[in-house]
């Protein structure tokens, strides 16, 4: 029966290629993203030492095409379209700034996704709005966690309706197997969380690790490092970006980032981004020309 199955499949095959049947590929539902500039001004322009952007996704580090030392003036020609940049600034007193995405994991599906579904006259996702009872849950599963980074601490939190980005600062300073004389581990990194019909849970092996310090005290102690997301510069698919504009804070924010000389246990405030948003608008980045038509 199987033998006779495949034989049919093999005749259609080949009623179709020699009986005048052309084979064809459904055309691409989108077109291939054109490339694009980031430009912008940070100032004052001679605390800037050095300026790069990156892709989170990738990994990918570009070096600034162009810096005006007097202006601040800056631009990075032709990176990929319909991605993210991260702009990091390293200052002449020994700071780093840099931008950070707060989208959704896989943003670029997902809008690819909601795409295809307007194609296919399917009915939208499932939507929800995110409120304080929502930041609430997600601070207290933080809090709540029990593994072997015994602190974390809560930066941003960005709500995308029924999904959040969370960017967490862990450490361990308590003795631990195979530690080195006094050292502690410090990390930075991005969670996800989707809320599933009522209640939260965190997107297993989407995480990303922005930075990772295995280290004695008192050399971590001499980092400095604060993320802002409006340094996070996002080009479109027809190659758009929006300028960005950003003056570099006389003194580091603690609740951005991790200042120098400071002690592990830091107290501080979250930033709280999309209270209140609708989840159509959380997987599309900034608007551009690109979405206005």
């Amino acid at each position: 029966m199987r033998g006779s199955r495949v034989m049919s499949f093999v005749i259609l095959v080949a009623a179709a290629c020699f009986g005048g049947v052309k084979l064809t590929e459904d055309p691409a539902p989108i077109s291939k993203p054109l490339p694009g500039d980031v430009t912008g001004t940070i100032t004052p322009a001679q605390q800037v030492a050095a300026l790069t952007a990156v892709n989170r996704n990738t990994g990918k580090t570009y070096k600034a095409n162009e810096f005006d030392a007097k202006t601040g003036k800056f631009l990075f020609k032709a990176l990929p379209g319909d991605a993210t940049y991260d702009i990091c600034i390293q200052t002449a007193d020994g700071r780093t700034i840099e931008g950070i995405d707060l989208s959704f994991a896989d943003s670029r599906m997902l809008r690819l996704a909601e795409r295809r579904r307007k194609d296919l006259h399917l009915p939208p996702e499932r939507t929800q709005a995110f409120d304080t009872d929502d930041v609430k849950e997600l601070q207290k599963f933080v809090e709540g966690m029990k593994d072997f980074m015994e602190l974390r601490r809560i930066l941003y939190l960005h709500g995308h309706g029924r999904r959040a980005t969370l960017l967490v600062e862990l450490m361990r300073t308590r003795e631990y197997y195979a530690q080195k004389e006094a050292e502690l581990i410090w990390r930075v990194e991005l969670w996800y969380f989707e809320n599933q019909f009522g209640g939260w849970d965190r997107v297993p092996n989407q995480e990303v690790l922005l930075r990772r310090e295995r280290t004695k005290h008192d050399v971590w102690r001499k980092i400095s490092l604060e993320y802002y997301p409006e340094l996070s510069a996002y080009v479109d698919p027809i190659g758009f970006c929006k300028p960005i504009e950003f003056k570099i804070p006389d003194k580091p924010d603690p609740s951005r980032g991790r200042p120098a000389d400071t002690d592990p246990e830091l107290k501080t405030q979250t930033h709280i981004l999309g209270l209140d948003e609708k989840e159509e608008s959380t997987s599309q980045p900034a608007s551009s020309p690109a979405e206005a038509g």
